[in-house]
C-alpha cells in the first residue's frame, strides 16, 4: 500500500515537472528557461528534478515523445488504424495549443541523434505511401521524398504564421491545407 502511494506521488511529481516545463517553454522559449525555474514552478527542488530527468535535453526528449504518443493515442481512440491524414489533423490541434513549444520540440527532436519521436510519424507516412496510395507520385519520387514534402509543407505553414506574427486560433486552417496536399498527392494517378 505504501509503495503504491509512493509510486503515485512520484508520477504526480514527474507530471508536475513536465507541465511546469511546457508552460515555461511556451511563455519564454526553450532556450530561456532554466532547470531552476522549472523546479521552482513545479514546487520541487533541483535534486528532485534530477531524480526524474538527467538533463534539460532528456526532459525535452520526453516531452516530444509524449506529444507524439498523445497524437497516436488520440487517433487510435477514433480510428482502428492511424492514417497520415489523422496524424496531421491531431498534430495541427496540438501545435496550435502550444505553437512555440511544439515548433521547438519538433526541431530539437528532428535534430537530436538517434531515432526521434518525430521519426514515428515519418515511418507511418512512408508506410502509407509505400502501400501504393500515392499513385504515380511514387514513379517520380521515393516515399522518403514524399514524406519530406508533406512534413515540409506542414512546417512551412506553421513557420509562415510565426514569420507573419499571425495568431494560432484555428488549427483547421493549417490542417485543411495539409489535407488538400495529401489528397492532391494521392490523386495524381487519376489526373494523368
Amino acid at each position: 500500500m505504501e509503495q503504491a502511494r509512493r509510486s503515485r506521488k512520484k508520477e504526480q511529481t514527474h507530471r508536475a515537472i513536465m507541465h511546469s516545463a511546457k508552460v515555461l517553454f511556451e511563455q519564454h522559449g526553450i532556450r530561456n528557461v532554466t532547470i531552476e525555474q522549472i523546479a521552482e514552478n513545479a514546487d520541487v527542488s533541483r535534486s528532485t528534478f534530477f531524480s526524474h530527468f538527467d538533463s534539460l535535453d532528456s526532459l525535452l526528449t520526453e516531452i516530444a515523445a509524449e506529444e507524439i504518443n498523445d497524437i497516436f493515442s488520440a487517433i487510435q481512440a477514433d480510428e482502428a488504424e492511424p492514417s497520415v491524414a489523422a496524424v496531421f489533423r491531431q498534430l495541427s490541434t496540438d501545435t496550435y495549443a502550444y505553437p512555440y513549444l511544439m515548433g521547438e520540440l519538433f526541431m530539437n527532436s528532428i535534430l537530436s541523434p538517434g531515432e526521434s519521436a518525430v521519426a514515428r510519424v515519418d515511418h507511418l507516412l512512408r508506410s502509407e505511401i509505400e502501400q501504393g496510395k500515392y499513385g504515380d507520385m511514387l514513379k517520380l519520387f521515393s516515399s522518403k521524398d514524399i514524406s519530406a514534402f508533406i512534413f515540409g509543407a506542414y512546417f512551412g505553414l506553421i513557420f509562415q504564421k510565426f514569420m507573419n506574427n499571425e495568431s494560432f486560433d484555428d488549427p483547421s486552417e493549417t490542417n485543411d491545407k495539409i489535407q488538400k496536399l495529401i489528397k492532391f498527392f494521392k490523386n495524381q494517378e487519376e489526373q494523368q
